[in-house]
């Protein structure tokens, strides 16, 4: 009974390897190129990865090894992008003179603003300069409500060597607030070769004047020109892929109609009509396959119009992420129709990004268009322990490759059946063989047993 057992379990196990799913049981197939080593890849999914797959949930979608062997990934949603711009906008300033060893407290000027609040002269109360040293230059940026991120001050011509300085705010002139205590311009000059450092950082701050005293040396240089640097950060949302431009079919009723080799989730249209002025409302409606009655999901108006030999196009139409496969576009008769050229259509949607563990030898491969297949991705904080968390493991960037099978997205879903049924047949012929072992087995068990 032992060797029965054990032979059973060999048989199972043997069973269960050969039912282990292979790169020939899917139809499409891309190489992966790897940037670096590290224990994760993340790449960002192209159109041709959702043309290929079977079903708009990518639950076909796998990742094999050099050695064909499936390795664990999790689909994750394209995370928006924070981008920040930058504005200069030029300054007026005004130098302060006062003693060599004054501090910014001991400047004694008059100020004197119009009734914006913007300065126009300073001036020493005793009225004379001369034999004073020039300690810094006072700044008016021209509004409270700007916000300053960093100063650029030009050096005057000539300058050279390394210049301390300290920069204060101020809202009324009276009262400062220390912004830099110690910040540093340099303006170095060899051999042709030059270095100039003459951005001071200032973080955020409200106040309207800016004050910038020399501290080592005691003596202000000459400047040639102040900026205000202002910094808006932006929230980016993840470019959309679309498909390829592909001229539309005309019906029999004279609707523009398109067919997707595979239902994909998509969430924008765009229709780019023929040259000349042309205008017509649109309704957009989807089937699920040739048989079922048509069901309207948005409505718009395209246009391409020539003015001054420019075109102007209509924006996008939003479909509302629905899973289209058949499209259809009616333009509604009173606008004379969108031109004798039928118009392109494109489909478009927010990829999402694949991450896997690369286990087992490179290259690997991401598989797609089985129609058979289960889901098989991971939660991202299954596969990743301490996802986007400090010290998380290190995660590698990536792009995958399509080839012309890919990109032709061919529609037949047998494409895999094949090589699905190739493996039927080899795992019953597996289990009969087996049975057969077992009943040999059996049989000589009980004529020892009698």
């Amino acid at each position: 009974m032992k060797r029965i057992t054990t032979t059973l379990l060999a048989l199972l196990c043997c069973s269960a390897a050969h039912a282990a799913e292979l790169p020939a049981d899917f139809a499409t197939h891309a190489s992966i190129r790897v940037s670096e080593t590290a224990p994760y890849v993340r790449l960002t999914l192209p159109i041709d990865a959702y043309l290929a797959a079977r079903s708009p949930d990518l639950r076909d979608l796998r990742v094999f090894n050099a050695n064909g062997e499936a390795v664990p990934f999790a689909l994750i949603a394209t995370p928006s992008q924070t981008c920040a711009s930058e504005q200069q906008r030029a300054l007026r300033w005004f130098p302060l003179h006062g003693e060599a060893n004054t501090t910014g407290g001991d400047l004694q000027v008059d100020v004197r603003r119009d009734t914006s609040g913007t300065v126009v002269s300073v001036r020493e109360h005793t009225g004379d300069q001369h034999g004073k040293t020039l300690r810094g230059y006072l700044i008016d940026t021209g509004s409270k409500d700007t916000a300053p991120a960093a100063l650029d001050i030009t050096l005057g011509d000539g300058v050279s060597g390394f210049q301390r300085v300290s920069v204060e705010a101020s809202d009324d002139l009276n009262q400062w607030q220390s912004l830099q205590g110690d910040a540093v311009l340099a303006a170095l000059d060899f051999n042709g070769e030059q270095i100039r450092r003459e951005r001071i950082e200032l973080g955020q701050t409200g106040a309207r004047y800016l004050r910038v005293l020399w501290r080592e040396p005691a003596e202000a240089v000459p400047i040639a020109a102040v900026k205000l640097v202002t910094r808006e950060a932006h929230t980016e949302a993840p470019a959309i892929v679309w498909t390829s431009a592909t001229p539309a079919q005309r019906d029999a009723k004279g609707d523009y109609v398109l067919k997707l080799p595979t239902p994909i989730r998509a969430e924008q249209l765009r229709i780019t009509l023929p040259p000349g002025n042309l205008l017509a409302p649109v309704e957009i409606a989807t089937r699920n396959d040739e048989r079922a009655p048509w069901q309207r999901i948005a409505s718009g108006v395209v246009f391409r119009l020539t003015d001054d030999g420019a075109d102007r196009t209509s924006p996008d139409i939003a479909l509302g992420n629905n899973v289209i496969q058949h499209l259809r576009v009616h333009a509604d008769p009173r606008s004379g129709g969108l031109g004798s050229t039928a118009p392109t259509l494109q489909l478009g949607l927010t990829p999402q990004q694949l991450v896997f563990l690369t286990r087992g030898p490179a290259p690997y491969t991401l598989a797609l268009g089985n129609a058979k297949a289960l889901p098989a991705a991971l939660a991202i904080d299954t596969l990743v322990p301490g996802y986007g968390q400090p010290g998380a493991p290190k995660t590698a960037d990536a792009e995958v490759s399509f080839g012309p099978q890919a990109s032709a997205a061919d529609s037949s879903s047998s494409a895999p059946e094949a090589p699905a049924n190739t493996r039927k047949w080899v795992l019953w012929a597996v289990l009969v063989a087996g049975v057969a072992v077992m009943g040999g087995m059996a049989w000589s068990l009980i004529k020892q047993t009698k």
